[in-house]
């Protein structure tokens, strides 16, 4: 009976789930068909996505000649170390006074993302660092906060985490923080694809910043 009530009370879909690979080269081809942006940026993004005007702060793909901001970059090492999501229930989508649970990994979909952006910016991404060099990068991420509703304009997201970043030289943390607006959204079978597209963005940022140091 209880359960019988609170299923009434607030219906609960599960959205994401084996949908993983397929949202990955849907994403990739994205990415190859994108005018780039420069990732240093503040003047934000737009474009248009599947026919939907997509805003953002940051761009989906960065520009080549943004990424390599000096010799020393090709020489840097980066041990991709712990990523930690949020919990299940932070990962909730709002709409239509109801609440759609994302089934998706956040954390493993940033690895994806980060590792492609921090190759793509000649910078070595390492396995492990069972040598415990202390001149390899010790990157680690933690989720803190997600939001995501929709409305009559369409989605609305956004996502924080706090990076950590620690070698011989630094022992740095930040916080990363990105948003989207996708205005006409209606089709919740294509939120996993749109929060991976947040999650990119997220990475880009943090690649960026790694780059940086």
């Amino acid at each position: 009976m209880i359960k019988n009530f609170m299923f009434c009370l607030i219906a609960v879909f599960m959205l994401g789930a084996c949908a993983s690979q397929n949202t990955f080269a849907q994403v990739n081809q994205l990415s190859r068909n994108t005018q780039c942006a420069s990732c240093e940026s503040e003047r934000g993004f737009e474009a248009k996505i599947k026919g939907l005007l997509y805003v953002s702060d940051i761009g989906i793909v960065c520009c080549a000649n943004k990424r390599t901001l000096d010799s020393a970059v090709a020489l840097k090492k980066v041990y991709l170390h712990r990523f930690y999501d949020l919990a299940e229930n932070q990962k909730v989508l709002l709409a239509d006074n109801q609440r759609y649970l994302i089934d998706l990994n956040f954390n493993a979909v940033f690895y994806t993302y980060l590792k492609q952006e921090l190759e793509a910016r000649d910078i070595e991404v390492l396995e492990n660092n069972n040598n415990n060099s202390p001149y390899v990068m010790k990157v680690d991420l933690s989720f803190i906060d997600f939001a995501s509703k929709k409305d009559s304009s369409g989605l609305h997201s956004r996502v924080a985490g706090v990076l950590s970043v620690k070698d011989i030289n630094r022992n740095k943390k930040f916080t990363i923080r990105t948003k989207q607006d996708v205005e006409g959204f209606e089709n919740l079978k294509e939120l996993t694809f749109y929060t991976h597209l947040l999650i990119k963005q997220m990475a880009n940022k943090a690649a960026s910043i790694i780059s940086s140091l």
